[in-house]
Parts: C-alpha cells; sequence; structure tokens
C-alpha cells in the first residue's frame, strides 16, 4: 500500500541499493590500495583551482584514500611570455606553483600551455611521450597564413537584450563544462544588471560555492546583501544541506498523517538518494527565485550533467515522484501543489521573454562539443540557448608573437564554429593578466562584455 511506502527509489528498488551498497565497500576497500588505484588531480596553478583540488584530496582522505597524483596545466612556457600579457599570467602561475608544492605534497607532473590545442592521435602521441617517457617534444606554432571565414560580430545590443528585464523578472542560468567560468561569466553579468539598477539575485548550487572567491565577499545560505553593489544580494544552495530539510519535511508530514513508524523507515530509505538531494536543491532555488522583489534572477549552475539531472526530474515528475515521495506520504493534494510549482517554473525557463540560458566556454573544441550536447539535451524539453559566453579569449592587440598569434588563430576558428553551432548572441569575456577577483574588476569586466548603459531610474 501507499501509505506503507513504494519500495522504489529513483535508482531502483530499495533493496537493490542495498545490494550495491556490498559492491560500493568493495570498490572502496580497492581505492584505498595505491598498488590497485592512484587518483590524478588536475589543476591549473590558480587559487580556484587549488582552493577545488584541496577540497576534493580532503573529501577523499575522510574515506581513507591518499593515494593522490597532481598535473598542472597549462603552465605558460617561455615562449609565450615574450608577450607581456601572458608574462603577467606567468608570474601569477609562479606563485601558485609554489602554493601548490607547499600545500599538496603529492607527486606532480607539470603540463605546458602549447600554441594549439591537443587534439589528434599526433600530438597526443607527442604528450604522452613527454608525460610517460620524460622525452622532450617540441610542438611547433600552428601555421598563421590560413584566417577563419570572417563571422559578423554580436552586437552589444543583442547581448543586453537577453540579459536584462523587459519589464518582467528576467532569471539567467549560466550552463557549461566544468572549470569553463560559469562562476565568473555570472558575477558580472550580475553585477553589471545591479549596477544598471535591477535588483538582483545571485544564487549557486554549486557545492565547491566559489562566489565568495570571485565577488571577495562571503556568500552565506541566504540571501545578503553585496557589500558595495547596490541592488545585489548572493546565496549559496547547499545541497545536501537542503536534502536534510527536504527529508525532514517529508517525513514530518508523514508523521502527522499516522503512518506507522515502520512506513518512515521505508520511506526515509527511498528519500535516501542522489534524487533527493538534487530534487532539494531545485526545491530551494524555486523557493528564492519565487520571492517577491526581484527583477533579476542569476543563477550559477553546478557542471552540465549535474544540471541537466536537477532540470530534468522537475520535467518527468509525474513519472519518477509519483511513486517515490508523494505516492508514499499519499496526499493527492500535495502532489497537485508540487506539480504545479514546477510546471510553472518550467515553463518560465522555457519562454525566452522571461529567461536566458547563457552558455559558458573556451574558444577551444571539447568545452564546446559538451556545451553543445547539453543544449541539445535541454532541446528535447523546449528550453534553447539564449546567450554564449566566450571566456578567456584573447585580444586581437595580444597576437604579436608567434605563440600568441597561434593560440588567437585558434580561437577566432572556435569563435566561428560557436556562432554557427549555438545561433545566439555571443559575449566575450577577455582573457586578463591574472585572475578575476572582486567587485572593481566585476565592474571593469562588465562593462567591456555589456557596455554601459543608461542606468535604470
Amino acid at each position: 500500500a501507499a501509505s506503507a511506502g513504494s519500495g522504489q527509489t529513483c535508482l531502483g528498488p530499495a533493496a537493490a541499493i542495498q545490494d550495491a551498497k556490498h559492491k560500493y565497500e568493495r570498490a572502496l576497500a580497492a581505492m584505498r590500495e595505491r598498488d590497485q588505484t592512484t587518483f590524478i588531480f588536475v589543476l591549473h596553478p590558480e587559487a580556484i583551482s587549488i582552493k577545488e583540488t584541496r577540497r576534493a584530496t580532503g573529501e577523499l582522505g575522510k574515506l581513507g584514500i591518499a593515494n593522490f597524483r597532481l598535473i598542472v596545466n597549462g603552465i605558460i612556457p617561455p615562449e609565450g611570455a615574450q608577450n607581456p600579457l601572458f608574462a603577467a599570467r606567468g608570474q601569477m602561475q609562479a606563485r601558485y606553483l609554489g602554493q601548490i608544492e607547499a600545500g599538496l605534497p603529492y607527486a606532480q607532473q607539470r603540463m605546458t600551455l602549447l600554441p594549439g590545442e591537443i587534439k589528434g592521435i599526433d600530438r597526443l602521441r607527442q604528450v604522452g611521450r613527454l608525460f610517460f617517457d620524460g622525452q622532450p617534444a617540441t610542438f611547433a606554432p600552428l601555421p598563421t597564413g590560413e584566417k577563419p571565414a570572417a563571422r559578423e560580430a554580436t552586437s552589444l545590443e543583442a547581448v543586453r537584450a537577453v540579459l536584462e528585464p523587459d519589464g518582467r523578472r528576467r532569471t539567467v542560468f549560466f550552463a557549461g563544462k566544468g572549470g569553463v567560468g560559469k562562476t565568473v561569466a555570472s558575477c558580472i553579468s550580475a553585477v553589471w544588471l545591479a549596477r544598471r539598477g535591477y535588483k538582483t539575485l545571485l544564487l549557486t548550487t554549486d557545492p565547491a560555492a566559489h562566489l565568495g572567491d570571485v565577488l571577495g565577499v562571503p556568500v552565506g545560505d541566504d540571501p545578503a546583501a553585496v557589500p558595495g553593489v547596490e541592488n545585489l544580494w548572493a546565496a549559496k544552495i547547499d545541497p545536501k544541506a537542503a536534502a536534510e530539510t527536504y527529508k525532514r519535511r517529508i517525513l514530518e508530514d508523514a508523521r502527522k498523517r499516522g503512518r506507522p513508524e515502520t512506513a518512515i523507515q521505508v520511506m526515509a530509505e527511498e528519500l535516501d538518494s542522489p534524487c533527493t538531494e538534487e530534487m532539494a536543491a531545485f526545491d530551494k532555488f524555486i523557493e528564492y527565485a519565487a520571492q517577491e522583489g526581484w527583477q533579476a534572477v542569476v543563477f550559477d549552475t553546478a557542471p552540465t550533467g549535474h544540471t541537466l539531472r536537477l532540470l530534468q526530474l522537475p520535467v518527468d515528475w509525474s513519472k519518477q515522484l509519483d511513486v517515490k515521495i508523494f505516492a508514499s506520504v499519499d496526499s493527492n493534494a500535495a502532489d497537485d501543489v508540487a506539480k504545479q510549482r514546477f510546471g510553472k517554473v518550467i515553463e518560465m525557463m522555457r519562454d525566452p521573454g522571461q529567461s536566458t540560458f547563457a552558455f559558458v566556454m573556451y574558444p577551444e573544441a571539447t568545452p564546446i562539443l559538451e556545451a553543445w550536447r547539453f543544449a541539445r539535451d535541454l532541446g528535447t524539453v523546449g528550453i534553447h540557448p539564449g546567450m554564449v559566453v566566450a571566456n578567456m579569449v584573447i585580444p586581437p592587440e595580444q597576437a604579436d608573437t608567434p605563440f600568441t598569434q597561434s593560440r588567437r588563430l585558434m580561437q577566432e576558428k572556435y569563435l566561428a564554429e560557436i556562432a554557427v553551432r549555438f545561433q545566439a548572441p555571443l559575449a566575450q569575456i577577455p582573457l586578463l593578466p591574472g585572475e578575476i577577483r572582486g567587485i572593481e574588476m566585476l565592474d571593469t569586466l562588465g562593462e567591456l562584455v555589456y557596455g554601459v548603459e543608461k542606468v535604470q531610474a
């Protein structure tokens, strides 16, 4: 009976999950063995990347796993440092390489930034020989004689049209491959909107919660004003904490309805799944976004796969949750309210007059492909790209050495591909000498990316 719990979770029957726990324990034991498993962390010599690596190694350490190696990627080579922009980035990297040596005491290998991308069998073999055999490798710059097809630049007006509210609340979702700069793009956008006079809420469900690092101020669990930026509030949604609150609410409701304790235990098991965590985070987002008064809500999403599951769950509500949560508490009224609530939000996401899905990527093959796949998946539920943000674009005037010319040429090719693939307004965040941190820098970048516009009265 429904009152006894369905015995189902989004991963399958609860009993099957118990069997899986035994497999998990065996796998965990193997992962602790140094002669069987090695965890390799790839990071850039930058503050947020180091912080995330520390967080991840710390989490694994709680499970008794300590067999780590590092690959420090993207190090500016001597030929790259002949350009002042890349020379400044090289100096920044040198400081962080020292921090990595001191704070992450694991075996490490270093990979320099190449004139072009690592793509194709020949280049992979060269990198493999460099990594595993210690053989020196020479990566010649790409030929600069062949220019990509000319493309028409997106006007600032077209970009602003999908970012600014137009009489109704505007919700902007930033999506893309992990590590491409979604947090930076969302912070730039939120600060710019607030400076234009729009009351703006900036949210994240990213477990790493890098908003505070980029803003330069602490960001808590509840919306709070960001010092130094009138009209801007920010909050981080902790998926685990949201899930605990969500489960507690469901189980308390069941107890109030007189369900027996055996049924409560079954329901608790059903709710103990990753789907509950993601649904709870989405539920919390709706709670904040539905608050009166916001003119713009900027959502710094988690990496692509996580976000897609987060968004698909409400769309498949009747298939996945009727038998999981609300059928268990035998509450048709609660079911109807939840369906209506989530359905209304999905309709808002599908309306380009109210929502913009902005895909962030480097102008390189892999981030573009992953963002494109994600965009196609969203298209199956009626959500389409509203804007594309290309991050770390080399300014044309900096393409003054063979190394920077080669990398700029590569980026131009992919900027043209982005325009063709996504058919959406394209904004560009330039590569800077250092990291993007603090309100002053976000203000400057907002004007570079979106332009200076008349402030709302």
